[in-house]
C-alpha cells in the first residue's frame, strides 16, 4: 500500500467520524427541542385543567376561597399545587384569588391568576412557564 492510499483512507474515516458526530448532534439537540416542547405542552395542559377547575366553583362560589384561597407561594410546599408530568417533570402552581368585585359586563366576580412554575436545580429557583388568568362568578 503506498503512502497515499494510506493518507486517502485516514482521510476518509476522520471524514467519516467527523459526519457520524454532527448527526449524533443533530440528533441531541432534537431529542432535547422535543422534551422541551413537551414540558411546554405540560405546563400549559395543566394550567389549562387546573383553570377549568377553579371555573367549576361558579356552582359553588361560597367555596372557592376555602378550596384556593392561600395558594399564592410557589416555595412553600404547602401552598402550592403539584404535578407530575408524563415525562416525570414536576409542575407546581400558584393561584391567587382577587377580591371579589366587578368584572366584566357588570357582574361581580372574582378574578384568578394561575401561575405554572418548573424547578430549575441549576439555578435553585422556580421559572414561570404559564400563566392563565380567568374570571369567576356566581350561577
Amino acid at each position: 500500500m503506498s503512502t497515499g492510499q494510506v493518507l486517502l483512507t485516514l482521510a476518509a474515516i476522520v471524514l467519516l467520524s467527523y459526519i457520524s458526530l454532527n448527526i449524533q448532534q443533530m440528533y441531541v439537540q432534537s431529542v432535547g427541542s422535543t422534551v422541551g416542547s413537551q414540558y411546554t405542552s405540560d405546563a400549559l395542559n395543566f394550567g389549562r385543567d387546573l383553570s377549568e377547575r377553579v371555573q367549576s366553583f361558579a356552582f359553588r362560589y361560597d367555596q372557592l376561597m376555602n378550596e384556593f384561597g392561600g395558594l399564592d407561594d410557589v416555595s412553600d410546599p404547602g401552598s402550592r399545587i403539584e404535578f407530575t408530568s408524563q415525562v416525570g417533570e414536576s409542575f407546581y402552581a400558584t393561584v391567587e384569588i382577587s377580591d371579589e368585585g366587578e368584572l366584566i359586563h357588570n357582574q361581580n366576580g372574582r378574578k384568578a391568576t394561575i401561575r405554572v412554575y418548573i424547578y430549575n436545580d441549576t439555578s435553585d429557583q422556580y421559572q414561570l412557564q404559564a400563566e392563565y388568568v380567568t374570571a369567576i362568578t356566581e350561577l
